[in-house]
C-alpha cells in the first residue's frame, strides 16, 4: 500500500507536467503561429503519435528501413506545425516542434506508469508494483529534465546538448582567420563552412540555428568524404556526452568513433563510410547530466565548449599535416545559437 502511494503521487505529477506541456505548446502555436483555427484538438490528437518501429528478426536494412519510417515521422510533424502556426518562420516553427516533443514524452512517461500501477495494482502482483517503485527515481529524473527544458524550448534559449553545435562555431571564430567565411546547407538542416587552419582545410559541420535542429549530420559527413573521394585526413566529431554521478559538469574527454546519440541511423551511416575509406575519427566529449543536456546552458558547459574547442585544435595541428583537409563535426541541439 505504501508503495502503490507513492506511485499514485508520481502518477499526479507525471500528468500535472504533461497538462502544462501540452497548454505550453498550444500557447506557443497561438503566439507565434496566428492560426485561424484553434490548435488545441489537433494538438491532443498528436500527443500520442507513435513511431512503430521496423522489425529487427531481419536485421538485414533495418537502419535504411528506420530512417525512411523516422523521415516520415518528421515530415509529418513539419507539414502539421506549417499548418497551425502559418506566421511562425522556420527556427519558431523548428522551437515548437521541439517544445512538442517534449510534451510527447511527458505524456507517454504519464500513461506508461499508469499502466503498470493499475496492472499491478489489479492483479495485486507485488514484484511489478516493487519494480515500478524502485524506478521511480530514474523516471522522475527524466520526467523533470523534460518538464524543465519546456521554458528553454518556449525561448529558444541554448541547451546543454548544444554544446557541440557551440564548439564547431567557437572554433571557427575563436581560431581562424575566417570567421566570416560564408556557410551553404549541405544536408538536411545541417550547415557546411569550409575555412582555412594552420594551412589545412576544415569543414566545419553543425546544425543551422538559432532554431531547435539536430538535422543529418550522417549526411553531410558521408556526402563529404565521398566528394574528397575518400581523401580526408581525420574526422573529429564533438558532441555532449552523459557524465557519470561525481564528475564535474562540463568535464572534457577524447576517444575515437563517432560520437553522436539517437536512433542510431547518423552513427551508423558515418562509421560504416570512414570504416570503407579508413578515415580516423576522433571524438571530443563535453560531459553533463540528462537535465543539463535538456535544460539551459550552464556556465560549466558554455567554459566546457571552450576547452574543447582548444582539444580539438591541438587535434589538428598535432595529428594531421598541413594540405590535409579535415571534417570538425560538432553534434547536437543548436537551439538558441545561431
Amino acid at each position: 500500500m505504501q508503495y502503490l502511494a507513492q506511485i499514485r503521487e508520481v502518477i499526479t505529477q507525471l500528468e500535472k507536467w504533461s497538462e502544462e506541456a501540452k497548454k505550453t505548446t498550444i500557447r506557443m502555436i497561438r503566439e507565434l503561429g496566428k492560426p485561424e483555427k484553434d490548435p488545441a484538438p489537433i494538438v491532443e490528437d498528436y500527443m500520442e503519435f507513435v513511431l512503430i518501429e521496423p522489425v529487427e528478426r531481419d536485421p538485414s536494412g533495418v537502419f535504411k528501413r528506420l530512417e525512411h519510417l523516422l523521415d516520415v515521422r518528421k515530415s509529418r510533424f513539419d507539414d502539421l506545425i506549417a499548418r497551425l502556426a502559418p506566421a511562425a518562420d522556420r527556427d519558431q516553427r523548428a522551437n515548437i516542434d521541439m517544445t512538442f516533443e517534449a510534451a510527447m514524452a511527458l505524456r507517454q512517461m504519464f500513461l506508461v506508469i499508469r499502466h503498470f500501477y493499475y496492472m499491478g495494482k489489479e492483479t495485486n502482483n507485488y514484484a511489478m508494483i516493487v519494480s515500478v517503485q524502485v524506478a521511480l527515481s530514474f523516471i522522475m529524473k527524466y520526467a523533470k529534465a523534460y518538464y524543465n527544458a519546456l521554458k528553454a524550448f518556449n525561448e529558444g534559449q541554448p541547451i546543454g546538448d548544444g554544446a557541440g553545435a557551440l564548439v564547431a562555431s567557437i572554433f571557427k571564430n575563436e581560431f581562424s582567420k575566417d570567421g566570416n567565411a560564408e556557410s551553404s546547407e549541405i544536408a538536411e538542416d545541417i550547415s557546411l563552412t569550409p575555412i582555412t587552419f594552420e594551412d589545412r582545410n576544415v569543414l566545419i559541420v553543425r546544425a543551422i540555428g538559432p532554431g531547435g535542429r539536430v538535422g543529418k549530420p550522417g549526411d553531410a559527413i558521408v556526402n563529404l568524404i565521398k566528394e574528397a573521394n575518400g581523401k580526408i585526413a581525420r574526422v573529429i566529431m564533438i558532441d555532449a556526452g552523459l557524465k557519470f554521478e561525481g564528475e564535474k559538469t562540463g568535464k572534457v574527454v577524447e576517444g575515437v568513433g563517432a560520437a553522436i546519440g539517437g536512433p542510431g541511423v547518423d552513427k551508423f551511416k558515418i562509421e560504416q563510410e570512414v570504416t570503407s575509406h579508413k578515415v580516423p575519427v576522433d571524438a571530443v566529449i563535453i560531459k553533463m547530466s540528462v537535465e543539463e543536456a535538456l535544460t539551459p546552458m550552464k556556465k560549466e558547459i558554455y567554459d566546457g565548449a571552450y576547452k574543447a574547442a582548444e582539444r580539438v585544435k591541438n587535434m589538428i595541428l598535432e595529428r594531421t599535416k598541413p594540405g590535409d583537409t579535415v571534417i570538425v563535426a560538432g553534434i547536437g541541439n543548436c537551439i538558441g545559437i545561431g
